[in-house]
C-alpha cells in the first residue's frame, strides 16, 4: 500500500537536489574570488621597467628611493645599477650581479649578499649593519662613511678596496682577501681579520694572521 506523503517526499527530493546545487556554485565563486584575490596579491612589483623578482634583468637600472625590503632579488643582474637611497633591509641578493652600481646612501641592514659581484660598486653613506656578506667579490669598491658594524663579511674578496671613514665595529672579516686594500680613519673596535689575507694593504689592522 503507498504511503499518502509518497507524492510529498517525491515533490521535496528536487528542491533538496537544487539546494545542494545551489551550495556547490555558491562554494565555487567563493573559490573564484579567493583566488583572484590571491592573485592580486601576488602581482609583479615593477618599477621603471625593472620587475622585481628573482634573476631579473635590469642592467643600468633607475631604482634610486626604491623600497624593495624583504624583496627576493637573486640571481639578478643589476649591474650598473643606481640604487641610492633604496631601502634594501632584509633583501635577499645572494648570487646577484651588482658590478658598478651606486648604493650611495642605501640601507641594506641585515640584508644578504652571499657569492655576489658587486666589483667596483660604490657604498657612500650606504647602511650594511648585519648583514651577511658572504662570499662575495667587492673588489675595487668604494665604501666611504659605510656602517659595516656587526656584518658578516666570511670569504669575501675586497683586493683594491677602499674603507675610508667607515663604522666596522664587530665586523667580521673571516678569511677575506685584501690585497691592496686601503683602510683609513676606520672604526675597528672588536672587528676580527682571522686568517685574512693582508699583502699589500695600506692601513689594515695588524696582529692578524
Amino acid at each position: 500500500m503507498h504511503s499518502p506523503f509518497a507524492h510529498a517526499d517525491c515533490a521535496r527530493r528536487p528542491a533538496a537536489g537544487l539546494v545542494v546545487a545551489a551550495s556547490w556554485v555558491l562554494l565555487g565563486l567563493m573559490a573564484a574570488g579567493t583566488a583572484t584575490a590571491a592573485t592580486d596579491d601576488d602581482e609583479v612589483q615593477v618599477i621603471n621597467g625593472c620587475p622585481i623578482w628573482p634573476y631579473t634583468r635590469c642592467p643600468g637600472a633607475d631604482l634610486r628611493h626604491a623600497s624593495l625590503v624583504g624583496q627576493n632579488l637573486s640571481g639578478a643582474d643589476l649591474r650598473g645599477a643606481d640604487l641610492s637611497r633604496a631601502d634594501l633591509r632584509g633583501a635577499n641578493l645572494s648570487a646577484a650581479n651588482l658590478e658598478g652600481a651606486n648604493l650611495t646612501g642605501a640601507r641594506l641592514g641585515k640584508a644578504t649578499v652571499s657569492s655576489a659581484n658587486l666589483r667596483h660598486a660604490r657604498f657612500i653613506g650606504t647602511d650594511l649593519e648585519g648583514a651577511r656578506l658572504f662570499r662575495s667579490d667587492f673588489s675595487a669598491a668604494e665604501f666611504n662613511g659605510a656602517s659595516l658594524e656587526i656584518a658578516r663579511l666570511d670569504k669575501s674578496w675586497f683586493v683594491g678596496t677602499q674603507f675610508v671613514a667607515c663604522n666596522l665595529q664587530e665586523a667580521k672579516f673571516n678569511g677575506v682577501n685584501l690585497q691592496d686594500a686601503r683602510f683609513e680613519a676606520n672604526v675597528t673596535r672588536y672587528a676580527v681579520f682571522p686568517s685574512s689575507n693582508m699583502q699589500g694593504c695600506q692601513g689594515c689592522p695588524t696582529g692578524w694572521d
